[in-house]
């Protein structure tokens, strides 16, 4: 799972039918949304659980750094490359420590 160029998961939106109705109900609106969100965040869950579980190399994790940033296969800005590496290979936080996706 990807995350789309307006740093929202693919699917994130609020439905909304009646825009300019007389009947249109907020609280409607809202729950149709985070009914919808939610069904969506399973397979968000399980794609992440995925990714933890997916050993990568030191070498691996260098070539998906570098083909991000360096290769332009995400449209990020590339003077994160450094940090993104540094993070990587050094994680400030244990639950980053494993070398996983």
């Amino acid at each position: 799972m990807f995350v789309c160029e307006n740093l929202a998961f693919p699917g994130d939106f609020l439905p909304v039918l009646a825009k300019h109705s007389k009947n249109f109900s907020l609280q409607n609106a809202l729950s149709i949304g985070v009914d919808q969100m939610q069904r969506n965040f399973k397979p968000m869950v399980e794609g992440v659980e995925l990714w933890r579980g997916s050993q990568l190399s030191d070498v691996d994790a260098r070539l998906v750094i570098y083909r991000a940033f360096i290769e332009g296969e995400l449209e990020i800005p590339r003077h994160l490359a450094r940090s993104v590496h540094e993070l990587y290979f050094n994680p400030q936080h244990e639950d980053f420590a494993p070398r996983t996706m």
